[in-house]
């Protein structure tokens, strides 16, 4: 899913299901696994997915075989306990490889900015899978029936954006995803960053969403709708000194108070 094809199939609740039932029961077989899983009467062929989702929890290092080819639980259980823990771990993990297709896929939605905005749906408009494909190299048939639908469901989880569920449109905003980041970053309350440093000092995974950001010393619009956020929230202070030696730019919003220059961020809350 993550380091391998996207699919539909593993979506964050159900991965997360498979692992607390593996740190629960395991030792377990695979077959006793699945029935817990999947009810009997969907068990089937066809619908079975209960091998995608047990490949991902086995890519992220929380499940796997023992000797005894029973599954057990092979993380912390700390990172499990709920949806939150498991979106804080996910945000820690899953883009530690910028060449797989999910960073890729993810990394095209946040570059997007509000481009993609008037395509419609993202899931079906033949001209954002030409975009993506031109950028990723991943088909268009695969592109359409598996990668787009997958990564729908775990951009949302991972506090990227919105999905207005009727157009299929996505909303750029990483507030939750930013707040993770700076978790994950240690970044300090009460202290101010310039721009620069509080990039440096966010996790390595934040990566994503940067691309391009520190040549053009400009954030997308899902970065710079976080911090607009979570300085309304109080969360932050977003500051522009005149005399500063740089100058970053927000994506334009004419509606705020910082409609597109900044130079400092100052820490008002602990982040958590």
């Amino acid at each position: 899913m993550f380091f391998s094809p996207i699919k539909t199939e593993p979506i964050p609740e159900r991965v997360l299901s498979i692992s607390q039932i593996v740190a629960d029961k395991g030792p377990i077989d695979e077959k006793e696994l699945n029935n817990i899983l999947i009810p009997s009467e969907l068990n089937t062929a066809k619908t079975s997915y209960f091998r995608p989702v047990l490949d991902t929890a086995k890519e992220l290092k929380l499940i796997d075989y023992n000797g005894e080819n029973k599954i057990i639980f092979t993380g912390n259980k700390d990172t499990i306990k709920s949806l939150t823990s498991f979106r804080l771990f996910c945000n820690s993990m899953v883009f530690n490889d910028s060449s797989s297709d999910f960073y890729k896929v993810i990394s095209c939605f946040l570059g997007a900015d509000d481009k993609w905005l008037s395509y419609g749906s993202v899931t079906t408009s033949t001209e954002v899978i030409r975009l993506i494909n031109a950028e990723t190299g991943i088909p268009s048939l695969k592109l359409e029936k598996d990668v787009i639908l997958g990564v729908r469901f775990w951009i949302n989880f991972l506090g990227f954006g919105f999905f207005q569920e009727q157009a299929k449109i996505f909303l750029p905003n990483m507030y939750i995803a930013l707040k993770d980041f700076m978790l994950l970053g240690n970044i300090e309350k009460d202290k101010e960053y310039s721009v620069e440093d509080f990039l440096n000092s966010l996790h390595h995974s934040s990566s994503v969403a940067l691309k391009g950001a520190r040549i053009k010393q400009t954030l997308n619009l899902a970065m710079s709708n976080a911090l607009r956020l979570m300085h309304d929230n109080k969360e932050i202070e977003l500051e522009r000194h005149l005399d500063s030696e740089k100058t970053w730019h927000l994506f334009p919003n004419d509606e705020h108070e910082f409609t597109s220059e900044v130079t400092h961020i100052i820490i008002k809350k602990v982040v958590k």
